[in-house]
């Protein structure tokens, strides 16, 4: 028996047969025209997904109308007819590698962040009366709940007319299937609300009208298992439910969540501070009290874990996105049995946090996700024989490997006994092990290439980049930590925020932490956990410094009881703790055993100055430039490479 035989297995389920238990997970891309069609990108995106051996792939967050289902502008429209020829053309492209083409038809409801003026089944008044641009939801009458009933067997019609044999209902998260189920937000006193079979009404009523018009679609349900709110659907009410709906559907997405409530999302897409296949049990538990085939979703990251869900019978399929996003070719890596490390996903959201503001997905460690026809194919250089990369970061391994990819030798210099830049320092903590999952990838992978010649503590110097003759030099040197002179630094109870990451045991009790940003929060959160009292404090105001935190991390900060003091800077630190100067108001201590400097990075201009036009292509890149994430450091790494001559 193989490795992956259970995951890898052929499903059928409906009318349809999958050839393999994996399905892309339906998210945000983004990639689509304004008006709603799809385009070459779009479809470049979804084939290069189908070509990495993925069984089912689910386009993401196709509003049913543009009039007040959603208006996401970069997303298809299956409220038009002109959503037809490009979603055929992505069928045409995603079935000739075996992949079933699936997409999400959705109506968001009262969920509609882009509208002032929404629908759900239950009227809800502005919050602020006063001001006109203030949103609201309009109460569905009768007559609005059939031409929303119309506009999803329209658009189901439209994807049978597209060739597609099988679509998802969005039933979860809070959009407007769930909003009619849901007592949380239905409140109708008519046939639609009250009891669960009247709350049911609605969905019934959009199954039958998409069952009688399109009768040999597969139909894939995507519920929320646990709403996660109060006055919400638990799991048991949703099985009750799913059973009203059973004899409709062919397959249940099972997910948690409640989208217009914050708290919920982490559990909805996990961030890296919480656990993997956090919401399978869901599944299992779903699987063993209904009989229609099960999907389980919710940071799935490996064909290990895949393969261990579907061999013990925990589910039927299941859904992976961001793993897929991170390496196309997990699939077929798994099914060829390649001695070939998988890139791993940070769950460091950056692929949902552009997607939520309405821009183009990209992924921090897949720098060619959904940028297929500006990338265009990487070939062979002509010119560029060989590379000096200075510097082993995330930046300059990046660069390297893309140099291989060409054909050009690489001498990357680092200083260090061993690679990783400021990555190193950013996956010490034990809330960041994908982190350093990652970067264990970046190393093993770099070392391990012939093209590559990797030279550790061997500083760069003029000298010795100039024997190696090089066509091209990448300065990818980094950045360094922001340490102001306060007085009283100088004793013991102060770390920097990198050092303190190397030996956790020598912290104190009573921490301050000196840098609100995203890696002092990240520091607090993983002190609080092991039982230390924690504060922050950040010059800025609170607003400007929360959007800097990943998703999760305020909450969890929040209830590991971590204390925040904002628009506050230090001025002193002395044996009993540090003295600080709010914006307004008087100097005053606070006791602190341990005092921790989190305050950010500048850039190398030193090395990039020793450096500058050394040969004909020079280059500075990643945190030599400007520092910033290991996202843009990677970008900044690939990109440099793809435009040697």
């Amino acid at each position: 028996m193989g490795k992956f035989d259970h995951v890898l297995s052929p499903f059928s389920f409906g009318k349809v047969t999958a050839k393999n238990r994996i399905e892309l997970s339906p998210t945000g891309y983004m990639l689509a025209n304004a008006d709603g069609t799809s385009n070459l990108e779009v479809l470049a995106f979804y084939e290069r997904i189908a070509k990495g051996g993925v069984g089912i792939i689910t386009i993401g967050e196709s509003a049913i109308d543009f009039e007040y289902a959603d208006n996401h502008k970069p997303a298809i429209n299956m409220g038009s007819d002109a959503a037809i020829p490009g979603l055929f053309r992505i069928n045409e492209a995603v079935s000739k590698y075996g992949a079933l083409l699936s997409i999400e038809l959705q109506h968001s409801g009262s969920h509609m962040k882009t509208r002032t003026v929404t629908i759900g089944p239950t009227a809800i008044p502005p919050e602020n009366p006063d001001d006109p641009d203030s949103p609201y939801c309009i109460e569905m009458d009768q007559a609005m709940i059939d031409k929303v009933v119309k506009h999803w067997a329209d658009a189901a019609e439209r994807c049978v007319k597209a060739g597609m044999k099988m679509v998802m209902l969005h039933g979860g998260h809070g959009h407007l299937l769930a909003q009619f189920v849901s007592p949380y937000s239905n409140k109708r006193t008519d046939k639609y609300g009250g009891s669960l079979e009247n709350r049911a009404r609605f969905p019934r009523e959009v199954l039958t009208a998409i069952k009688e018009r399109c009768p040999d679609l597969t139909i894939e349900y995507r519920i929320s298992a646990d709403e996660l709110v109060e006055g919400g659907m638990k799991p048991d009410e949703v099985i009750e439910f799913v059973k009203l709906i059973e004899d409709k559907i062919d397959l249940l997405h099972v997910s948690v969540g409640w989208l217009s409530e914050d708290r919920t999302l982490p559990r909805m897409i996990q961030p890296t501070y919480y656990p993997h296949m956090l919401n399978v049990h869901y599944a299992e538990y779903f699987k063993s009290h209904l009989n229609v085939p099960i999907t389980t979703v919710g940071s799935i990251s490996t064909m290990e874990d895949a393969e261990e869900i579907i061999a013990s019978g925990k589910a039927d399929i299941v859904a992976m996105a961001r793993a897929i996003y991170a390496d196309n070719d997990i699939v077929n890596n798994a099914r060829l049995g390649k001695e070939v490390k998988t890139r791993p996903c940070l769950r460091c959201y950056n692929c949902n946090k552009r997607t939520m503001r309405y821009l183009p997905i990209r992924c921090s460690v897949n720098p060619e996700l959904g940028r297929a026809l500006v990338i265009g194919d990487i070939k062979p250089a002509v010119e560029t024989k060989k590379l000096v990369v200075i510097g082993g970061g995330p930046g300059g391994m990046r660069a390297a490997m893309t140099a291989s990819r060409r054909g050009i030798k690489t001498v990357l210099f680092e200083k260090e006994s061993v690679l990783g830049g400021n990555l190193r320092m950013a996956s010490e903590l034990s809330i960041k092990a994908d982190m350093k999952k990652y970067l264990q990838w970046l190393i093993d992978t770099t070392t391990a290439d012939p093209c590559i010649d990797v030279r550790l503590n061997t500083p760069a110097t003029i000298e010795n980049v100039l024997a190696e003759k090089p066509d091209a030099v990448i300065i990818a040197g980094g950045s360094t930590p922001i340490l102001p002179k306060f007085k009283g630094a100088e004793t013991n109870n102060v770390l920097w925020v990198g050092d303190a990451y190397k030996d956790l045991s020598c912290i104190g009790e009573n921490v301050l932490i000196v840098g609100a940003g995203n890696t002092g929060a990240e520091t607090a959160l993983s002190l609080t956990k092991d039982g230390k009292k924690v504060t922050l404090v950040d010059m800025m105001p609170e607003d400007k410094i929360r959007p800097q935190w990943s998703v999760g991390l305020g909450y969890l900060l929040e209830e590991y009881g971590a204390k925040f003091v904002f628009e506050t800077g230090l001025s002193s630190i002395t044996a009993e703790g540090a003295l600080v100067k709010p914006k307004e108001g008087e100097e005053y201590l606070i006791p602190a055993d341990t005092i921790i400097l989190s305050l950010g990075f500048r850039a190398r201009k030193d090395l990039a100055e020793m450096f500058k036009d050394i040969v004909p292509y020079t280059y500075v890149i990643g945190d030599n430039k400007f520092p910033d994430s290991s996202m843009e450091a990677t970008h900044d790494g690939f990109n440099t490479v793809c435009i040697l001559p």
